[in-house]
């Protein structure tokens, strides 16, 4: 009788064994497996994927944003030139300052050249028109014996091919950070001197007598730093790209102290543009955007008969019309930001009061 009953007893145990290795324990979940370290990565993955729900919420591109808030398409221009400098110099000036630019981008010892003056007038161009020569080489020479323009490189071909690669980069990159798509050209002026201003440092050491630092514009679109002759040029050069008319323009003023700035064409008008004085003021205004003669005048006692465009020693103060007003109210401009849709530059004078002006 015990036989039969624990026969029956272990018979049992026997099928419930079977039972559970066959079909598992189904009070530990009746859903979906919950991932786990245990799962192949792929399996829980797909799992997990499985038991979400699908993300319908659409992405904006960046075609469907506004144009106010898309950057520029812009393009690097290798060959940018001053009107001011094309119509002083003359065409044939400017055919050779396009050899000298195609020979430095292909590392060539020379290039075509007239004379020695045309070199000299290259030299005086490059700051406004080609910051990349200071790179690499100290000054463009004429070669009598060749007839052609000589360019003596410090680097190693590698070395000049990665600056130039760098300093595409560092304009492009500034350009597009701070001129939209529906920018005219008075407002991309305006966005290009309100972000510079506010980027530069003044290397207060270059003023030293016995100081040996870059001055030159290249370090001012690479480092953004320098002093007033390295960001006249600078944001002139800057301006060029963008197919603005600029060159820069310097004096002295009553007690004899240099400067140095940029004259700019807006809508047909040149006016005076001062990145420098509005970096020492904060750099976040316009105080000195847009200014007459007559301001550059009062704002530093300079001279206008001995203000000299493009350190030409040719073009003066007094050969350009700068008086149109048009930025007047700007003036007192401590600070200045642009309304959302860039269609006005709201600016706050010194005692707190507000105002705006109207970019369309």
């Amino acid at each position: 009788m015990r036989k039969h009953t624990l026969s029956r007893v272990l018979s049992l145990l026997l099928c419930l064994c079977l039972s559970l290795t066959l079909f598992g324990c189904k009070s530990i979940s009746d859903g979906p497996v919950a991932s786990s370290s245990r799962h192949e990565p792929g399996a829980s993955t797909a799992v997990s994927t499985a038991a979400q729900p699908a993300d319908t919420t659409a992405k904006p591109s960046a075609a469907a944003l506004p144009l106010y808030a898309q950057p520029v398409d812009f393009v690097w221009q290798p060959y940018v030139m001053s009107d001011i400098f094309a119509a002083l110099y003359g065409d044939d000036f400017v055919a050779s300052f396009h050899s000298m630019a195609d020979a430095f981008f292909a590392y060539e010892p020379t290039f075509a050249c007239s004379s020695a003056e045309q070199a000299d007038q290259i030299n005086t161009a490059a700051s406004n028109c080609f910051p990349l020569l200071r790179m690499d080489v100290p000054g463009v020479r004429y070669d009598e014996v060749q007839g052609k323009g000589v360019l003596d490189y410090s680097m190693t071909k590698q070395e000049h091919m990665d600056g130039i690669r760098n300093f595409t980069d560092s304009v492009t990159q500034f350009i597009a950070s701070c001129v939209m798509k529906s920018d005219n050209t008075t407002t991309q002026a305006m966005a290009m001197y309100m972000a510079y201003s506010a980027r530069i440092t003044y290397d207060y050491s270059a003023l030293d007598v016995d100081s040996t630092a870059d001055l030159s514009s290249y370090r001012g679109l690479t480092e953004y730093a320098g002093i007033c002759q390295t960001f006249g040029p600078a944001y002139a050069y800057l301006c060029l790209e963008m197919g603005i008319d600029a060159i820069n323009a310097g004096g002295l003023s009553t007690d004899n102290s240099a400067h140095d700035w940029t004259l700019v064409r807006l809508d047909g008008a040149y006016y005076y543009m001062d990145t420098t004085w509005e970096n020492g003021d904060g750099g976040y205004g316009l105080k000195y955007f847009g200014m007459t003669t007559a301001d550059r005048v009062a704002a530093g006692q300079y001279t206008e008969k001995f203000i000299n465009i493009g350190n030409t020693n040719e073009v003066w103060g007094p050969d350009v019309d700068v008086s149109s007003g048009r930025f007047a109210s700007l003036r007192g401009a401590v600070y200045a930001s642009f309304n959302t849709e860039r269609t006005q530059v709201d600016c706050t004078d010194i005692d707190g009061k507000t105002s705006s002006f109207f970019l369309n």
